[in-house]
């Protein structure tokens, strides 16, 4: 079982104790019609007297498009390409080791992204600038604009997630990043009703509409949320020009549908009380809650489940919505806190499913703030457990991409709610889609014949808008109409439009609907293809800008990882003003630490020659973290912590302790201490990396064969590599092709990141050549983690004629 590596709360500075390089962000977004497009300006500032790499992981709304990339840096100013991933990953790579700059901004999970900024150099600044687009959605008479601005700290196991040590968030409870922030509201939007409850905010009317503001200092601790109310609500649908092409984006309000007699409910309400919840999302669940007893009839069913790091149903079995059990259930949660420990949905979840009823798929209800780091598999469970989940999601800094996944997935709706908001309204909304008679199977029709258009929804609900996108050869005119099996059809007259991004935010929905259905290497070609042709940044492809510098880096760049600030009121620090000060006192805060880790002794080395958690090979860093006791790893807190603040610290402590619980299985039994003696390539890769540890920023590699030896080398290797020597290659040339051959290898994931980029520099400095480099990667074509399987062949056909080096 893997570790649950909660992120760790981070203490002011970075790794090497110097000042955090992002000084800043300022966004700017632009909302017209149902289309958002928004630009972000990211400052840096290296402050430090070396060259470094600074790795910032950030949010993106539900269904953004990346658009566009522009980096100011070594006084130029470039735009960005889009390049197949493992292309960008290489150029990203080889630019860093030859001394020159560059920016890579990639998809590092569902909703996150990361910016890597190479060789930002001493006293130097930065700007990375980016663009995307969102389409907006009315649910009702309501539209919502949601910035998010931090990442909460998730439960869970970051790497099973699929997220590498540099792109995994961290969190810190002392930086501070300012927010500067405009809103132009143009067209028909800026007659709507505005509010912002994250944010106090000012207004003022301009040519094209309405110009919104931030009124007060704030900060990256919390989503910025914009609502626009309007009783004006219509359907459209707009064609622009795609190349010699059209593309046609139709955007389509659901009417009420009839209403029939009322079905019984049968609700299982499912409450997050893990550490995350404390202060004022625990507050938010409970009213939550409440109101959701409240809206119970006569003939429904229902059950309540809390959990954290464990779950606990209030009744064995769903029970009859009656006056006793509602009674009995209200006033359990109105005790009920956040103090379970860790958030394990998944097992929650697979409980709540498995609850008896008449109706043997139900409804759940889940009120979260999503925080958890392995989803996807979760929303598999969910899609196949043949309920319809609808979620509320509370707190400052929700995970909004899971929860909207979750409910979309298994047919149901998502509401967030920002912590000054009221719930009931939410709640009732919630209720309202529940009751709701299903809208049958919908269908499009257009005035023309499409060569390609975006899958309808399987489930939608009255009030809710609906994209759909169709590509045309010539310009389709007249009117689209929707039509579904019961209710009237929607009807909307197809006008001309000029907006460059539209075609390109269609074909994210195209990528996006082909990675769910990716079923060989053909249709994944078909979608880089895709991604390259519209300049999309995706899981195929990442954004890329280099930077060539007249004078180059000598040393590599040392890491950087910008901590996330802690989202405001997270775990129960208190919501404060819109700059994330914490209810905690000072004093408070001064009495958080961690108390270090018992390392193994083998992390313990490492540690003493300046090299931390995220240059271990991943094989040992997992091995490191099992070795160390659960007490070890708790957050602890000071004894003369009190009052409500020491309440809080005591809940934190809780929750960091659940998610290293004691029952986890120790992985350590299947592994022999007496490793020197194996002679597998995953346990060379591990002795090399830990015996070349001393400075991997100016890394030397072995100059001779016998120097491998050691470290567990097959004697099939060796006999291959003394037989190159022998044929009259230079020794340090074999070895150092031997070594890079091997970290480009099926074993590339086990190399830390670092070491990869030290062998990459020492590589290109000792030039072994191609005929060697290619006689490596055929001899080495079949290794494995555990089997060297080296080819003799290359080796012995390689020419005498080798020259002396």
């Amino acid at each position: 079982m893997m570790p649950k590596n909660e992120e760790q709360l981070a203490i002011l500075k970075d790794r090497s104790g110097g000042e955090i390089a992002l000084k800043g962000v300022t966004a700017h977004a632009r909302l017209n019609g149902l289309l958002a497009e928004v630009e972000v300006e990211q400052s840096y500032l290296n402050s430090q007297d070396t060259n470094i790499e600074a790795a910032y992981t950030f949010p993106l709304p539900f269904g953004a498009v990346l658009l566009g990339l522009e980096v100011e840096i070594a006084g130029k100013k470039l735009a960005g390409q889009v390049v197949e991933r493992k292309e960008a990953e290489r150029r990203y790579e080889d630019a860093v080791t030859d001394g020159d700059s560059a920016v890579m901004l990639e998809e590092a999970g569902p909703g996150i992204y990361t910016a890597s900024l190479g060789n930002l150099m001493a006293n130097e600044s930065a700007v990375i600038r980016y663009r995307y687009g969102l389409l907006l959605n009315w649910q009702g008479d309501r539209l919502r604009f949601l910035l998010p601005t931090t990442i909460a700290p998730r439960y869970g196991d970051a790497e099973a997630a699929g997220l590498q040590p540099h792109q995994t968030p961290e969190s810190s409870l002392m930086v501070e990043y300012p927010l500067d922030l405009i809103v132009d509201v143009e067209g028909e939007l800026a007659s709507a009703a505005i509010a912002c409850p994250s944010h106090p905010i000012a207004m003022e009317r301009t040519e094209t509409g309405l110009r919104v503001r931030l009124d007060r200092k704030a900060c990256l601790d919390r989503d910025f949320v914009l609502t626009l109310a309007s009783d004006k609500v219509q359907s459209s649908c707009v064609v622009v020009q795609d190349g010699e092409g059209h593309v046609a984006l139709a955007s389509l309000r659901i009417p009420p549908v009839p209403e029939l007699e009322r079905q019984p409910l049968a609700l299982k309400l499912v409450i997050d009380c893990s550490g995350s919840m404390g202060g004022v999302s625990i507050a938010q669940a409970r009213k939550a809650g409440q109101a959701i007893l409240d809206q119970l009839r006569p003939g429904d069913s229902f059950n309540v489940t809390l959990f954290g790091s464990e779950f606990k149903h209030f009744f064995r079995k769903m029970v009859p919505a009656t006056a006793r059990y509602i009674t009995e259930a209200w006033n359990q949660i109105d005790r009920m806190d956040a103090d379970l420990g860790g958030t394990e949905m998944e097992k929650a979840l697979d409980a709540v499913f498995g609850l008896k009823g008449e109706d043997a798929s139900g409804t759940v209800l889940l009120i979260t703030d999503g925080e958890i780091h392995e989803h996807e598999k979760l929303v598999r469970r969910a899609e196949k457990s043949g309920h319809r989940v609808f979620v509320v999601g509370v707190g400052a800094s929700v995970a909004e991409t899971f929860l909207r996944k979750l409910a979309n997935v298994t047919n149901g709706a998502c509401e967030l709610v920002a912590p000054q908001e009221g719930m009931s309204e939410f709640v009732l909304s919630q209720f309202h889609r529940m009751r709701q008679k299903r809208v049958g199977k919908l269908d499009i029709t257009w005035p023309t014949s499409s060569h390609w258009q975006t899958a309808l929804p399987e489930s939608v609900f009255a009030g809710d808008t609906i994209h759909v996108f169709a590509g045309f050869d010539q310009v389709p005119t007249g009117d689209v109409r929707l039509a579904m099996d019961e209710g009237p059809s929607v009807v909307s007259a197809i006008t001309p439009f000029e907006n460059t991004q539209i075609p390109r935010i269609a074909a994210a929905r195209r990528l996006g609907e082909i990675s769910q259905t990716i079923a060989d290497e053909a249709s994944a070609n078909q979608a880089r293809a895709l991604a390259l042709q519209y300049q999309i940044l995706s899981i195929w492809t990442n954004f890329l800008v280099i930077a060539e510098r007249a004078e180059k880096a000598d040393e590599l760049p040392e890491l950087h990882k910008v901590p996330q600030m802690l989202a405001a009121g997270w775990g129960g620090t208190g919501i404060g003003e819109a700059c994330g000060v914490l209810s905690c006192a000072t004093s408070s805060l001064d009495d958080l630490y961690t108390v270090a880790s018992a390392r193994h002794s083998r992390a313990r080395a490492m540690s003493d020659v300046g090299m931390d958690k995220y240059d271990i090979p991943a094989f040992l860093r997992r091995q490191c973290d099992d070795d160390v006791p659960a007490r070890s790893k708790r957050v602890m807190f000071s004894k003369k912590s009190s009052g409500s603040s020491g309440r809080v610290l005591e809940r934190l402590s809780t929750y960091v302790d659940g998610m290293f619980g004691s029952s986890r299985s120790e992985r350590l039994d299947s592994q022999s201490d007496d490793w020197s003696a194996d002679t597998t390539p995953l346990v060379f890769v591990g002795n090399m990396e830990i015996s070349l540890l001393t400075n991997l920023r100016q890394l030397s590699l072995p100059t001779t064969i016998e120097e491998l030896v050691p470290w567990g080398l097959d004697d099939a290797v060796l006999c291959g590599l003394r037989s190159l020597s022998a044929k009259g290659y230079a020794e340090a040339k074999v070895v150092v092709a031997f070594i890079h051959a091997l970290s480009e290898s099926c074993l590339s994931s086990h190399f830390g990141r670092d070491f990869k980029r030290g062998i990459l520099k020492s590589w290109k400095m000792m030039d072994p050549g191609s005929e060697l480099d290619i006689v490596m990667r055929e001899a080495l074509k079949g290794v494995s983690t555990d089997a060297w399987n080296w080819w003799q062949e290359p080796v012995a056909r390689i020419g005498e004629s080798a020259t002396l080096a």
